[in-house]
């Protein structure tokens, strides 16, 4: 009989999933990452999260220990808390945050309590992988504008009392 409904639940699941992806509404692209597109498996330690950019619902830059240390994190399942969150906090059975199985992101629900996402990839990210990252999701930072130094006059040098005046 057990045998039976597990079997059942796997014939059930995909004609599900089909009737639920079937909506009459085109939903909006949204940028897809695959893992490590953008950067090397890493890790880093939980306690040296500095501050965090937010791309989506479920992919999020963390700068550990500073910000010119970048590491894309992927969370599961996606989360339009994330979106809101102004402090992570981390769950894991070690300091280092990789994207093993076990660790995860705690996130504060806009109405109260927590979501508990589970981490599934960690990359850290050079400079190239972090603006491609960002431009991916429309995050691109926009280059500063150079500050207008002031200038020196222009020198002009003249010998008056060569000259004959008139």
């Amino acid at each position: 009989m057990r045998l039976h409904r597990q079997a059942l639940a796997w014939l059930v699941l995909p004609l599900l999933s089909a009737c639920a992806g079937g909506g009459g509404e085109e939903q909006p692209a949204r940028p897809f990452v695959r893992a490590g597109e953008f950067g090397q498996a890493d890790c880093f330690l939980r306690r040296t999260v500095m501050d965090f950019e937010v791309l989506d619902d479920r992919n999020l830059i963390v700068f550990a220990p500073s910000r010119s240390d970048p590491y894309h994190m992927q969370v599961s399942p996606p989360s339009s808390g994330l979106r809101h969150a102004t402090v992570l906090a981390f769950e894991a059975s070690s300091a280092r945050i990789c994207g093993y199985a076990g660790e995860a992101l705690l996130v504060e629900q806009p109405g109260g309590g927590l979501q508990r996402l589970s981490v599934i990839g960690v990359y850290r990210l050079d400079e190239p992988a972090l603006a491609g990252l960002e431009a991916r999701f429309g995050k691109a930072a926009v280059p500063a504008k150079p500050v207008p130094q002031p200038a020196a006059g222009a020198e002009i040098e003249r010998d008056l009392a060569g000259e004959q005046r008139h």
